[in-house]
């Protein structure tokens, strides 16, 4: 999992800190030895030795291969190494006033910094379905023109599209950003593979925020934000299958401790019941639903959501039942245009008794959910 790449770099760090720990005392026991010779004809043997261990100890401590954090892991022990046997006392001084002044002074700029902007920024619960109708139609379109662009033949407006499909970030964007790291453009490629990378490090650095809140405050509110922030990144695109449905699995969790922590607030309760829908655990998703069905204000977003959870579940039967529920009962409002609209097409665009009319509508609906 890529939010565990921080906690690889901290313990290639340490690595190194313990070799150059070790490396100092044998070095330093070296020195005491050679200028202490005189008092016995094996201390100068003894003085050999140590200095020898002290350069091997950079290879004992750190990895044998360079893996996940080849620098600081691999190679600069490495190099480290060769400074101390070949320049005793000396190398060993250098080499770490060196690595000491390139973390003070030595920046990265360049393509890198370029990306710097942060793709979440965790300042309250994330609002994961569209509360406007415009602003669901635009997530829709938002990346057929880079598409476009993605298939011509123009390089500098294909690299611009890739800078701008980081910047949208959704599920699309980044589906496009891994169909052009096949692109016949090296420098397409290598923007499009930085992007993804990018993205990958903010969501894993949302994610260690939000733990941090949540384990310093262990409010509703915290465990919301990092529920969120899984959720978020499940639906991304980033991730494998398998990740996807341990980052939803850690959504549901954390929304249930929220609820447990503000058992007044229904925003979270309807957020876990959605979790509960995108994890598969339908039969939860359709608890709360019906538990919240009874409260008038959330009536028409928990009748929503059992028809979601039937569409998910592939219960047609079920389905038809509810939709023909909601067309006896007296009609519901909403202030939010989204619901209006898919309560509207459930009452009034399904024609009953119609198979083939129904499976094409059931397949409209589930690309709006979706």
């Amino acid at each position: 999992m890529y939010f565990l790449r921080n906690k690889v770099i901290r313990m290639a760090r340490m690595r190194l800190l313990g070799a150059f720990a070790a490396s100092y005392i044998l070095e330093g026991g070296a020195v005491w030895f050679y200028l202490n010779r005189g008092a016995a004809s094996w201390y100068i043997y003894t003085a050999i030795a140590a200095h020898i261990f002290s350069a091997l100890s950079f290879f004992i401590f750190t990895a044998p291969k360079p893996r996940a954090v080849p620098g600081i892991g691999f190679y600069y022990p490495r190099i480290a190494a060769l400074f101390t046997f070949f320049m005793p006392l000396i190398g060993l001084a250098g080499i770490t006033l060196t690595l000491l002044m390139s973390r003070v002074f030595m920046k990265s700029y360049g393509l890198a910094e370029e990306y710097k902007e942060k793709a979440y920024e965790g300042g309250g619960v994330d609002v994961d379905l569209p509360t406007d109708i415009s602003e669901f139609l635009y997530d829709e379109i938002d990346v057929h023109p880079i598409a476009d662009i993605l298939t011509g033949d123009d390089m500098e407006m294909k690299r611009g599209a890739v800078n701008l499909l980081r910047h949208i970030g959704s599920a699309e964007a980044v589906k496009l950003l891994r169909k052009s790291l096949s692109d016949e453009s090296s420098e397409v490629r290598f923007y499009a593979h930085t992007a993804l990378t990018r993205l990958e490090e903010d969501y894993a650095e949302a994610v260690e925020k939000a733990r941090f809140r949540a384990d310093k405050y262990d409010s509703a509110q915290s465990h919301a934000e990092l529920a969120s922030v899984y959720r978020n990144y499940a639906r991304s695109g980033l991730p494998e299958v398998n990740m996807q449905e341990r980052s939803m699995g850690l959504a549901c969790e954390h929304w249930r401790k929220a609820v447990e922590k503000d058992q007044e607030s229904t925003d979270y309760l309807m957020r876990l019941a959605e979790a509960y829908v995108e994890s598969r655990k339908f039969s939860e998703a359709l608890h709360i639903y019906r538990e919240t069905m009874k409260t008038p204000k959330l009536e028409m977003e928990s009748r929503l959501g059992i028809c979601r959870t039937f569409f998910e579940m592939g219960n047609f039967i079920a389905l038809f039942e509810e939709v023909e529920q909601l067309r006896v009962l007296p009609e519901l409002e909403s202030p939010d245009p989204f619901k209006a609209l898919i309560y509207n097409f459930w009452r009034e665009e399904l024609v009953s008794g119609e198979g083939a009319e129904v499976e094409a509508d059931f397949n409209e609906v589930g690309n709006e959910f979706r």
